[in-house]
């Protein structure tokens, strides 16, 4: 039907879809612009926004993790300016003839840095044994622990974990091409081995009932692996990916993917402050969905591909 023939009720039709497009894509760029967070109209009095759109304000970005309340934890540690937080430790690969004192792990050590730049403190990393990790948050001596899955998968008394978990990766596990575990079923009672702290212990019990042995890292693991003194090791898949493009690693194949950690690596703190869990809560929620996470777990994978090479032909131990 030409222009001409068109009645009124063609142009109102007409006018109708137009209008309905419009609204639509006004509707997708509002979605869009608050998913990356540079929306043009974050002014509540921005006249440019017309009346009819001002509910697409609510799509706005949320507010800073400065502007959320702190609960005695935290306003603790910003009255004293500087957040105390437990991680991980252990030494680095070295040479024989000179090995290195126990270092806070990186990826903690990351996390820690976001919680005290977010609330605009300096940071104390505080590297703990397994052991001492639990004492030191209920006397007082650390305000928070990052430091991966805790041990024991029972709550612990005067302990809370904040909502959420902050590695949130798929790991993988690997074995040698010819070696007495070929398929997942061969897991079954064998020996695997993961880094202290790894979510994927758990998985392997679970999902394979496979045997986890727990080493100080995941460069002790893999290091232990390499020697022969477990069947399998499991590890993020990032990492396990990496790894296998090397030359010395055609040893191994992948035995297993798409493992999920059983628990969270969540941040702990002392129970009862319910408010500064919601702080961290908060702020693990917005640094997953901006990707922060991401590149610090890529960052992980990164420095534990260097760590691991360096283990190569025994140029340097891992005391």
């Amino acid at each position: 039907m030409n222009e001409a023939a068109s009645g009124p009720a063609d142009r109102r039709r007409a006018s109708r879809v137009a209008a309905g497009t419009v609204a639509a894509a006004a509707l997708a760029l509002a979605v869009l612009g608050g998913i990356g967070g540079s929306w043009a109209f974050t002014d509540p009095g921005d006249a440019r926004l017309p009346a009819s759109l001002g509910w697409l304000r609510l799509l706005d970005t949320a507010p800073p993790l400065a502007a959320l309340p702190k609960g005695p934890v935290l306003a603790h540690a910003t009255a004293r300016g500087e957040l105390r937080v437990g991680v991980r430790r252990y030494p680095r690969p070295a040479p024989p003839e000179a090995p290195t004192p126990p270092e806070p792990d990186a990826f903690d050590a990351a996390l820690a840095r976001r919680l005290a730049d977010s609330l605009g403190v300096r940071l104390q990393l505080v590297g703990l044994a397994p052991e001492e990790r639990e004492s030191a948050l209920r006397n007082g001596r650390v305000d928070l622990l990052v430091a991966g899955v805790s041990d024991d998968a029972a709550p612990q008394q005067g302990i809370a974990a904040a909502p959420g978990s902050y590695d949130t990766g798929r790991g993988e596990v690997v074995a040698l091409r010819r070696g007495r575990v070929q398929d997942e079923t061969a897991l079954r009672g064998a020996s695997v081995c993961v880094g202290e702290g790894s979510g994927y212990a758990g998985a392997v019990a679970q999902r394979y009932g496979a045997q986890p042995r727990s080493y100080p890292s995941s460069v002790h693991a893999a290091s232990a692996f390499m020697a022969g003194e477990c069947a399998a090791l499991a590890e993020d898949g990032e990492v396990l990916q990496r790894l296998m493009r090397n030359e010395e690693w055609r040893f191994y194949r992948p035995l297993a993917r798409g493992l999920v950690p059983r628990a969270d690596a969540s941040v702990r703190l002392a129970e009862g402050d319910a408010v500064s869990r919601d702080y961290i809560a908060a702020a693990l929620r917005r640094w997953q969905a901006d990707g922060t996470l991401a590149r610090a777990r890529s960052a992980r994978a990164g420095n534990l591909q260097f760590e691991i090479t360096l283990l190569k032909d025994g140029l340097v131990c891992h005391s």
